[in-house]
């Protein structure tokens, strides 16, 4: 039987011969077109030819294979405007590998513009999200000044995603509004925006004296209206409320991490969802890490109403406002959501679908909250009794530490007495002699929660679980393979102290 073919007419009025099969195979939309519709050829004439015939040959070898940067924009937007679901995956997932690598000014600048524009004209915030979880905590230096240094053309929405980006840099901020406000008569808009979307209080704390001039050369600006004026006074005094709240709050530095028997406590005492919103309500529970672990055992043997779950959620995202207790990784959340997949569906599909609503809260989930800093080392106190694990993690207050002869970072001593097991930071400056880390004071275990990871083989793939509890070992019993990888984890949260305003 001869070979069915349709015609793809491009704006050069150049046609080319396309096998039918080919077309209808990889998209409904051309499926629609030369099936439904009966067409025998159609316009491709809002893209260049290139990329048009690179298009049919990715089709065609249903790989995207090695493309230039310049060609990944024109290939996606082909893919989404034909419904290649495919070829859009492996669009994403190409500029996901770049964002991994990515280390110089121009393929941060090429990822940003390339995220914005599939945010801005496509109306998919998912990759900028990737963005910003891959990129945050990166040293994003000379991306944000090429965005700061004028902001003349730059759009609110991005000023909100170079925020994100900005992790704790607050002097490279409030530097470059300083740029921007010399010759000024007036406060700018865009200016004022960002301020009032800034963490002042953080800023005032890491770098005092550079807040104070940004804040004095707003007030002093020559022509500023009465109505700025009045503004720039409010921030001013909110901001120092704010930090007088902070400081008084840090007083007391948390030492303790986690205790065997108040952890499995905690677990007897949230026998249903209501228990676990009370002990958020009443500081029992300060991480949604530990809301996770909560529910991955609470769910496994009781169930719960759709509309109980509902009325849960709802009242933990007041709980947690409220609180402002620490957001959960979406990175994290997302791992447990792939394994669950693998478990009984009848009874993992209601803490799928509510971990779903939690992945998409930002009262309860973050991309950039938390930093995740891998254990560096372990030292053997006493065999199977006591250790020592060393982290090495610059916190942005430390950002100016003049020590050269040892490492950021901090140490948790893991004990184990009578069957319980403790862990807590070390803060006496005698546990940090010859370990090559020294202890900040600003560290506190209250930010941390600790986890760890396994790999198990399932369906002939490999997967990855993580946690504090082997909650996979319930869930995914029929995966007996389970590996520990020898990797802890410290999830800290930072959100006191990024650029962003909380």
């Amino acid at each position: 039987m001869e070979e069915q073919t349709v015609l793809i007419k491009l704006n050069t009025e150049e046609q080319l011969t396309v096998p039918k099969e080919l077309l209808i195979s990889n998209s409904p939309v051309f499926k629609n077109l030369f099936v439904d519709l009966k067409f025998d050829e159609h316009v491709i004439d809002d893209f260049s030819p290139g990329s048009v015939k690179h298009f049919l040959t990715v089709l065609e070898n249903k790989s995207l294979g090695d493309i230039e940067d310049k060609m990944f924009r024109e290939l996606h937007k082909l893919g989404t405007a034909f419904e290649v679901d495919w070829l859009k995956k492996s669009c994403r997932d190409w500029l996901k590998k770049k964002m991994e690598t990515a280390s110089s000014k121009e393929d941060k600048i090429y990822l940003f513009e390339e995220c914005w524009f599939i945010a801005d004209k496509l109306k998919d915030e998912d990759v900028m999200n990737d963005l910003v979880s891959v990129m945050a905590h990166k040293n994003n230096s000379l991306l944000l000044s090429h965005y700061l240094s004028d902001m003349s053309n730059v759009k609110e929405a991005q000023i909100d995603v170079v925020m994100k980006l900005g992790g704790g840099e607050v002097e490279i901020f409030l530097n470059n509004i300083l740029h921007n406000l010399r010759g000024q008569k007036t406060l700018d808009s865009k200016l004022r925006y960002i301020l009032d979307n800034m963490n002042l209080a953080a800023c005032s704390e890491i770098n005092e004296e550079l807040y104070l001039e940004v804040m004095d050369t707003v007030s002093e600006l020559p022509e500023i209206s009465a109505n700025d004026l009045k503004w720039a006074y409010k921030l001013i005094t909110n901001t120092a409320r704010a930090v007088r709240s902070r400081k008084k709050d840090k007083i007391e530095r948390t030492t303790e991490l986690y205790e065997t028997r108040k952890y499995l406590g905690l677990f007897k005492n949230c026998r249903t969802v209501t228990d676990i919103t009370k002990a958020v309500s009443e500081d029992r529970v300060t991480s949604m890490f530990v809301v996770i672990d909560l529910l991955l055992e609470l769910l496994f043997s009781h169930t719960s109403t759709k509309e109980e779950l509902q009325f849960f959620i709802k009242t933990l995202t007041e709980a947690c406002v409220d609180k402002q207790i620490q957001k959960v990784s979406r990175q994290y959340l997302h791992t447990i959501i792939s394994g669950l997949r693998y478990s009984n569906p009848e009874q993992s599909k209601p803490l799928i679908t509510l971990l779903t609503e939690i992945d998409k809260s930002e009262e309860m989930c973050t991309y950039n909250e938390n930093v995740t800093i891998k254990r560096h080392k372990v030292i053997t106190i006493t065999k199977y009794k006591e250790y020592k694990h060393l982290y090495i993690f610059k916190h942005p207050l430390s950002v100016a530490c003049t020590k050269f002869d040892s490492k950021c970072g901090f140490i948790l001593k893991d004990s184990i007495h009578d069957y319980n097991r403790t862990y807590k930071l070390c803060t006496d400056k005698y546990e940090y002699k010859d370990t090559g880390i020294h202890l900040h004071n600003v560290i506190s275990a209250g930010d941390m929660y600790l986890y760890s990871t396994d790999t198990g083989t399932c369906e002939g793939k490999q997967i990855t679980v993580a946690g504090w509890w082997m909650w996979w070992k319930d869930w995914l019993p029929h995966i007996t393979d389970w590996k520990f990888t020898g990797e802890y984890y410290i999830a800290y949260n930072v959100s006191d102290y990024l650029v962003a305003k909380r």
